[in-house]
Order: structure tokens, then sequence, then C-alpha cells
């Protein structure tokens, strides 16, 4: 059976992995405001229990830890029990290096643990309103393909005002101009030591050096509670995560990212599931 025959609206969706590891607590609630989960520790457990439910999944997510975790015939395994399934992959930090030094899989769209939450919401709500996705696009799309698609989309207006805190003039005008081109007023904060001298509804803060040299200076900016706060760093760990979100950031995004997924966390409603800000702090892994 499939969603339609169930006569649900709502996507039948098969995870697989070890969810229960800190960088993947949010993989499951995500995917649980969008669809009927399944969820199985293996993929041998996976195919078995689609074949006890008799049911067909629109997706496959495939939870990694580590590279190697799940083997290229365990993959096709569980494609031949689903093959017009979407497959995806949610990777943990071991696997950052995988693509330079490892054997990933072919035809899954990989999306490590820090860029879950936006991009699950964002290509969910495309797949169940019937709409293209990134996740849709044929098994053989590489990465360049995924981000010229993503060019093409129209993007919702928004407006108010954004605190740019940097201090390299490049970063400020390609965030700037993001800005801009979505209605934003944006208001260069070049100073960690002070607080924003205006009361923005959004701080961008770029985390460009180290961890905890980055942390002092984002505490001393005061954000208040209801400053939609983001920080922009490089592949950060689960820990300088969490560290950040309770010294009162919103969630922390790695770099590269799509416009889209920044956007996400902006005040508003971009999607019809999606949370006010304050929500999506508990989404992303506040408290």
């Amino acid at each position: 059976m499939t969603r339609a025959s169930l006569g649900s609206p709502k996507l039948v969706i098969l995870c697989v992995g070890r969810t229960e590891r800190n960088e993947f607590q949010h993989v499951l609630p995500a995917l649980q405001a969008w669809g009927n989960v399944l969820t199985a520790p293996t993929t041998h457990a996976g195919r078995d229990l689609l074949d006890h439910e008799s049911l067909t999944p629109d997706l496959i997510v495939l939870v990694q830890s580590y590279p190697g975790e799940f083997a290229e015939r365990q993959i096709d395994d569980i494609r031949r029990h689903a093959p017009l399934a979407r497959l995806v992959a949610v990777l943990g930090t071991w696997c950052e290096g995988e693509m330079r030094s490892g054997t990933p899989w072919s035809g899954a769209v990989r999306i490590y643990w820090h860029q879950w939450t936006a991009h699950c919401h964002l290509e969910m709500e495309r797949l169940r309103a019937g709409r293209e996705s990134l996740w849709s696009l044929p098994p053989t799309a590489c990465d360049e393909e995924r981000c010229l698609a993503n060019a093409t989309r129209k993007h919702k207006q928004g407006n108010g005002l954004v605190e740019i805190c940097t201090e390299q003039v490049d970063v400020f005008d390609m965030l700037a101009a993001a800005c801009h081109d979505r209605g934003f007023q944006t208001h260069w904060h070049r100073s960690h030591y002070e607080p924003p001298q205006d009361e923005p509804d959004v701080l961008l803060f770029d985390a460009a050096r180290s961890v905890g040299f980055e942390l002092t200076r984002f505490r001393r900016l005061h954000v208040r509670q209801d400053t939609v706060a983001i920080v922009l760093a490089d592949f950060p760990r689960i820990a300088d995560s969490n560290r950040f979100l309770h010294a009162g950031a919103t969630t922390i995004l790695s770099r590269p990212f799509f416009w889209d997924e920044l956007f996400w966390y902006f005040p508003g409603d971009p999607t019809p599931n999606a949370a006010g800000p304050q929500e999506r702090i508990r989404a992303v892994g506040g408290t």
C-alpha cells in the first residue's frame, strides 16, 4: 500500500539507522511532522518491516554515523524492495571526508546532520504539495545539478531588519545582497564587543575563527530572547552547536548552505507546517 491507498495525504517514510545518537536527535521529529514514519535499526530489519506492513515508502532515509556503516549491497537490497522511493542519507560528523577518501553510495541525496532541519522541512513541504523537490530529481543528479535546480526557484519576500555581525566586507556584501533580494533591510555590525545598536529581527553572526574565540564574542552581543540569532560556521561539531544554542543562538548553520535554508529560520511562515522562530529553537536543539 502507498499513502494514496491508505487515504492519507501524509508521506510514508522509512527511516533506517541509529537515530538515538545525539547528532541525529532531530531526524525523526522533522520527518514525523510530514509523514507516517517507520523506523528500523538496519536495512534488513527495514526490508522485513516493509514486507510485514505491506507498505511502499515514498521516502527512505538512511542515518549513517560513520563511513561503511551500510554497505552498497545493503542499499541495493532495500532499493529493490522500494525502487521508486527517494533515497536520502543523513550523515554524521565522521562522514565529512567520505567524498574524498571513502566510497559514498551512488544515487543518494547526502545531507549532514547540521543541514538537516531546514533542508528537510523545505523539501518535504514540496514533496507533499506535489511540487518539484531536490529529492525528486533523478538518482543520477549531482550536487551541481541540485544547486542549479534550487537557483531557479522563486522565493518569498519578507521584511524586517537583519543585523550582520562580521569583520569581513565580502561576507557582509554577500549576506546583505541576499537579504535585500528578499525584502529585508540590513545593518553592518562590525564590532563584536558591543551589543547591536538597533533592535534587529534577525542577527547573522559570522563565526569564522575558533569556536572558543567566537563563542566569547557572541556572548558579548547579549542577544535578546526574541531575536532570531543564526550562527554561520564551518562544519560545526554537535558539542559546538550546543554551546552556541545555550548562549542564545537560534541555530548554527554550516557553510555551504542554500539560501532557502538560511531564510527558513527568519520570522514568518515560509512553509505550511513550519513552526515559528521560538518553536524552531526547540526543533533545532535548544531547551
